[in-house]
């Protein structure tokens, strides 16, 4: 079976930057990304000099369904008192949309990733393609421009076995940290705000643009159902190949997967972000 890249454990130091992770967790969050939403494919990954986790081929199942966010109700237009605060602007075209964009991102406290957004274009187009994939448990690796962690994935050996080291979950406290204190407030403004355009675009990718928001809460839960291990994870290895010993832990998504690396508390820490955020969209505007 072929390794999937997400499910790489790396075995050597690589370039630094954003690491996939990191990404794939924000959009989660926010269902906004960067990168043109036309290159969209299902093309296989390029290999890499790795050692992998081996990806177990799963059959996709029936999406579960997902509840409805519900709509803000219309300001009202007749006999408003004077001096009362003018009504937002009107939204500009899908295609003229990155500034707001990367203003949105800026208001809910996002820092280091809007350096390299600034060289993209079409960022709701690709958030929207990788919420798309995201809720199905599916990472489109084309559409990110990322690249891995510095330090390399640590295994651990006892014995006869094989274990995921703890000590690199370490490499992803700092992006734990940074979405946990994401403003959660402003993430809900941002998507009743940016929904009109976040639908144009899902029906670009020949979606029913009124089943976006189920598409967010579906991924929200995904996030939400990752399972929390605390003991050292058991891996096996098969020729240059890594797998989770488990069965179970083998077949997660590909989405779940990465949060599983994170460590168990910084996977705590996201999932509190995701319940808040979940709580906040589907409350009554």
């Amino acid at each position: 079976m072929k390794a999937a890249p997400e499910d790489r454990l790396e075995s050597r130091n690589a370039s630094g930057g954003v690491p996939l992770l990191k990404i794939v967790l924000v959009v989660a969050i926010l269902a906004v990304a960067w990168v043109l939403w036309t290159t969209l494919q299902e093309s296989e990954p390029v290999e890499m000099p790795v050692e992998t986790v081996e990806e177990v081929v799963v059959q996709p199942a029936e999406l579960p369904p997902a509840e409805d966010i519900p709509r803000p109700a219309a300001p009202a237009t007749e006999g408003a008192a004077e001096g009362l605060e003018p009504a937002e602007p009107p939204l500009p075209p899908l295609e003229e949309s990155d500034s707001l964009m990367r203003e949105q991102l800026a208001a809910a406290g996002i820092g280091p990733e809007l350096d390299q957004m600034e060289a993209e274009e079409n960022l709701v187009q690709l958030g929207v393609a990788l919420v798309d994939g995201f809720s199905r448990g599916v990472v489109q690796y084309k559409l990110l421009p990322v690249k891995r962690p510095t330090q390399p994935f640590g295994v651990e050996i006892k014995g006869q076995q094989l274990y995921m080291d703890p000590a690199g979950y370490a490499r992803y406290d700092e992006y734990a940290e940074a979405i946990a204190t994401l403003d959660t407030q402003a993430l809900v403004g941002s998507f009743h705000r940016m929904r009109p355009l976040y639908e144009q675009a899902y029906a670009q990718l020949g979606m029913d643009p009124e089943a976006f928001d189920n598409a967010v809460i579906r991924m929200l839960d995904h996030v939400l159902q990752t399972p929390e291990i605390d003991e050292p994870i058991e891996l096996t290895r098969k020729s240059v190949m890594y797998q989770y010993a488990d069965p179970q832990l083998e077949q997660l998504s590909t989405v779940q997967k990465q949060l599983l690396r994170m460590g168990p508390q910084n996977l705590r820490r996201i999932k509190e972000q995701a319940a808040a955020l979940r709580a906040g969209l589907l409350s009554q505007p």
